[in-house]
């Protein structure tokens, strides 16, 4: 018997869409029904490329579409909360991209919602699906570095260039912390499998945005930690961590190394690169080219994974949206503690908006 494939709308044509539906084209248990996109050129674009079976300028009504399954939201961040509600009362699964929402109690009502309708919802973090760090979890589980001591990790780029909305804090909700620093906070309660209980943190800024955010913290566990972003290191992206056992270290690099190519260019033939790719300073001179990118970042298993979700009986969700709930409550605490100056202590039950208390 031929298995009925998920029917997708994805809304948005930015980069971030663009690697779901590349993501999408590998697996055959899904189709793209829908692309929805302000510019209809762009759609357009995209619809070649990726094969969407129609275009919606609308989101909304590319939500509400009988033939749509499954809800993929990669709009600019201002347009989560809105998205994900509509999604939520039309009873139809989603995705939704990093952050959650713009603030914790927008991020508390979705969470709240798609629990009382039962709806399912998946927090998109790949980096808690790539194959990188999934090793690095096991050998934490497994004890081969022995209790951990202290966790390290940058996530350094030149900023987002490729579209304005990053900059302005009222579609953004942030600069570098809540769109690359989001990453590690949420990866490294996973990896240690214990939550924060503390931050310090002070930032350098940009007009309305912090260009560049320096946290230390506790875990529940006593491993202490250091987060370090920023949007103004140039030499390209600079994604690393480290963890100290008392028996070991795993130093994990998921930009510089794990590519295994290193490329030099003239401006003239750096003046061809894709001028759509966030985060990346310029690659004149030498840079990384990715190899089988969304592999190596998590993003194809991620995909696959919500997927399983939702056709496996018993599946269940590595990612769920109490993550990315729990995450932004942490990255709140950060900005507080930037505005306050001080440290700002984190329940380690924070990830319920009410109805339970329990950890993830």
């Amino acid at each position: 018997m031929t298995q009925k494939k998920v029917r997708i709308a994805v809304l948005g044509t930015g980069f971030m869409a663009g690697a779901h539906a590349s993501c999408y084209l590998q697996d055959e248990r899904t189709e793209i029904r829908c692309i929805c996109g302000s510019s209809i050129p762009r759609a357009e674009e995209f619809q070649k490329e990726y094969g969407a079976y129609r275009i919606e300028a609308d989101w909304v009504k590319a939500v509400q579409a009988p033939d749509i399954d499954l809800v993929d939201i990669t709009l600019p961040n201002h347009l989560h909360y809105k998205a994900a509600l509509e999604t939520i009362n039309r009873g139809k699964s989603f995705i939704l991209e990093k952050p959650l929402a713009l603030t914790v109690d927008q991020a508390e009502e979705i969470v709240r919602l798609a629990r009382r309708k039962g709806v399912r919802g998946f927090y998109a973090e790949n980096r808690l699906f790539a194959p990188l760090f999934v090793r690095a979890r096991d050998m934490i589980a497994g004890g081969e570095i022995g209790n951990t001591k202290l966790f390290r990790i940058n996530e350094l780029g030149s900023g987002p260039g490729h579209a304005g909305w990053f900059r302005d804090k009222e579609r953004s909700g942030g600069g570098a912390l809540i769109d690359i620093g989001i990453h590690g906070i949420c990866l490294s309660e996973w990896l240690l499998d214990s939550p924060i209980i503390s931050v310090t943190a002070d930032a350098v800024m940009n007009g309305s945005v912090e260009e560049t955010v320096i946290t230390n913290c506790r875990f529940a566990n006593g491993t202490l930690g250091q987060f370090v972003c920023s949007w103004g290191i140039q030499g390209g992206l600079d994604i690393r961590a480290e963890v100290f056992g008392e028996q070991g270290t795993l130093l994990l690099d998921q930009s510089r190394s794990v590519n295994g190519i290193s490329a030099y260019k003239t401006e003239k033939a750096a003046a061809t690169g894709d001028l759509n790719r966030p985060h990346l300073a310029s690659d004149v001179g030498w840079s990384v080219p990715y190899v089988d990118e969304w592999n190596i970042k998590g993003h194809r298993y991620e995909l696959r994974h919500f997927i399983d979700c939702l056709t496996e009986d018993g599946t269940e969700c590595r990612a769920p949206l109490e993550r990315g709930l729990r995450t932004l409550k942490v990255v709140q605490a950060i900005y507080d503690s930037i505005k306050e100056g001080k440290q700002i202590n984190i329940s380690p039950y924070e990830t319920d908006p009410g109805e339970k208390n329990e950890s993830l």
